[in-house]
């Protein structure tokens, strides 16, 4: 029996190993490996890689691990199980599973009383019951199978087409939420104004009568910010050349008076939400083995040549489109992809683009990944702080479709639910009677907010629940829907709503103000990396250095000048584009 046992062991072992090298990169972050090795006077205590039997909502897990002791007291080394149940949290970022308050039990089979006695004291002294046990978040979803485990609802986006403009030479795509909307770098001084809704910088010199767009270390110039030409600028204007010495504009000082432009370059301006495909020269080609497809070889973009409809495909913030020339027109394609896609072989760079299309085990691993929620515990003696502001006095409209209210001119996410108001930052909920505040940690979220619906920018915020509340804390989860990530009735993880959350902004009067952080689907080149954790911007700076997360703009009484605040939106939650990336 005692070999048996040893048997059994061994497959627990080798098992585990196996399921590590099978579904695990080779190199993963802050996870230190298995098996891991406790020495103290003497004696060694061996644990081996834990096996998952399930992991309930994401909140109470239940592994088995081999485990071996080596003592002086026993006559030779002894292998056992540790059968655990255990509280868990999450570390998105560093993508770690922490075990807490475990319960466990140890088994040495085939051993006398008094042997099993020594051991069990042996691995209580070098592990004692109380202490935690970290396991990679790789190695944990490995185990799972993703169509048992509770998942994002699925939620009806849009899938049409944004603009999609095509270059095979130098160009760079600059977006406007909207028409450019333009206040003064200092406020009562209008002769030098800057645009904050852009994701480039650029400025509008009043004596000139002209637009400045800082393009990495050159500068350009048009008359018209939309409709162009935009052209290598010949001079900076007086206002630009003397921008204030404060931290807003340091990394536009850097690059005054800038350097020329050597080569042509196209711009492309567009008021609503679009991509760019750029390639190196004319479209080179890469056949896949195994599929009717070519991939784009010389270009950023996931682009592919389907050889037997003649299509090119574009995937980007996890949505499909088509068209028959990559200068359009493009059409919808995330419904009826054709089926090479799902056989793109796992050893080539394409088979990225296998967690956005359905039924792959790429694209149900996505959607795992998504739903596992990421813990805040705040206090009630000491909440984080807030800080909520309006431009003018706050203005709120009921959100269709639902009885909640929403403000227009205020940069945090607040909201009106029968007489209340509420307030969601960095994960946590806020409440007060009053628009102003004071604000207090909120306990109970009105359901009536989870309503909001996936075309309203606001919907990330219903991803953000209270989990747990004790008389001294408040504990907050949220999955990556709070990230703008959200879960398509297709079957995969996309990023954003789509267009139809960039129509709304540009409908808003007060839309150079965002309300908070919007998931602006398109700009930015989003794409989906399942080892980042999820969306991440594209590699190309033909986007500009803010992204197409959107900004905000703020009057700082103390310098007497508006900051320019512009947001990226990716897996992290919404973050500073400087901290983003």
């Amino acid at each position: 029996m005692k070999h048996l046992f040893h048997i059994a062991v061994l497959i627990i072992i080798l098992t585990t190993s196996a399921a590590s090298c099978a579904a695990v990169p080779a190199i993963v972050p802050n996870d230190p490996g298995w098996p891991r090795v406790i020495e103290a006077e003497g004696r060694e205590l061996t644990i081996y890689q834990p096996q998952i039997d399930f992991w309930t909502n994401y909140k109470l897990i239940h592994v088995r691990y081999a485990i071996s002791v080596k003592s002086s007291a026993v006559s030779e080394e002894i292998f056992g199980v540790a059968e655990v149940e255990a509280e868990t949290t999450v570390d998105q970022e560093s993508r770690v599973v922490t075990l807490l308050n475990q319960t466990r039990e140890l088994r040495f089979p085939d051993t006398s009383e008094a042997e099993t006695e020594v051991l069990q004291k042996t691995v209580d002294e070098l592990s004692p019951p109380g202490s935690t046990l970290t396991v990679s978040l790789d190695r944990v979803l490995a185990y799972l199978d993703p169509e048992k485990q509770p998942q994002q609802q699925a939620v009806e986006l849009n899938l049409d087409p944004p603009k999609i403009f095509f270059s095979s030479t130098p160009a760079i795509l600059v977006l406007f939420i909207g028409q450019p909307q333009l206040l003064p770098v200092v406020k009562d001084k209008k002769n030098l104004m800057f645009a904050v809704n852009s994701n480039w910088p650029v400025f509008f010199d009043a004596t000139m009568s002209r637009y400045y767009l800082l393009n990495g270390d050159n500068w350009l110039s048009a008359a018209d910010a939309v409709k162009g030409p935009w052209t290598p600028a010949q001079e900076l204007p007086k206002s630009l050349m003397a921008l204030p010495p404060d931290e807003n504009w340091s990394s536009v000082r850097e690059h005054l008076p800038g350097k020329r432009l050597s080569t042509p370059l196209t711009v492309f301006i567009s008021t609503e939400p679009a991509e760019l495909i750029l390639t190196q020269g004319q479209p080179t080609f890469t056949p896949l083995t195994g599929t009717e497809l070519m991939q784009v070889a010389n270009s950023e973009s996931f682009v592919f040549l389907h050889s037997g409809n003649q299509e090119y495909y574009l995937l980007t913030a996890g949505r499909w489109f088509r068209a028959t020339d990559l200068n359009g027109p493009w059409s919808a394609a995330s419904t009826d992809l054709p089926a090479d896609f799902a056989l793109i072989a796992d050893d080539t760079p394409a088979a990225a683009v296998k967690a956005a299309v359905p039924g792959t085990t790429e694209a149900k691993d996505a959607l795992l990944l998504a739903s596992i929620p990421t813990k805040t515990m705040t206090t009630m003696a000491d909440p984080p702080p807030l800080q909520v502001s309006y431009q003018g006095p706050p203005k709120f409209t009921t959100i269709e479709t639902t009885t909640v209210q929403y403000a227009t001119n205020s940069p945090n996410a607040v909201f009106l639910v029968s007489g209340r108001y509420y307030c969601c930052t960095n994960g946590v909920w806020f409440e007060s009677p009053a628009a102003t505040g004071p604000w207090t940690l909120c306990s109970t979220v009105p359901a009536a907010i989870y309503t909001i619906p996936p075309a309203h920018p606001a919907h990330n915020v219903p991803y953000v629940v209270v989990q747990d509340v004790t008389p001294t804390t408040v504990v907050y989860t949220q999955t990556a829907g709070y990230s703008g990530e959200y879960v398509a009735t297709t079957g995969v993880l996309m990023f954003g709503a789509g267009v139809v959350v960039g129509a709304i902004l540009a409908d808003d009067d007060h839309y150079y103000s965002p309300r908070y952080p919007v998931p602006y689907s398109y700009g930015w080149g989003a794409r989906y990396d399942y080892h980042y954790g999820g969306y991440y911007r594209g590699g190309s700076i033909a986007y500009g250095p803010y992204a197409g997360g959107g900004s905000h703009a703020a009057y700082n009484p103390h310098t007497g000048t508006y900051s320019r605040g512009a947001y990226a939106y990716g897996p992290a939650g919404s973050a500073s584009v400087a901290r983003a990336y």
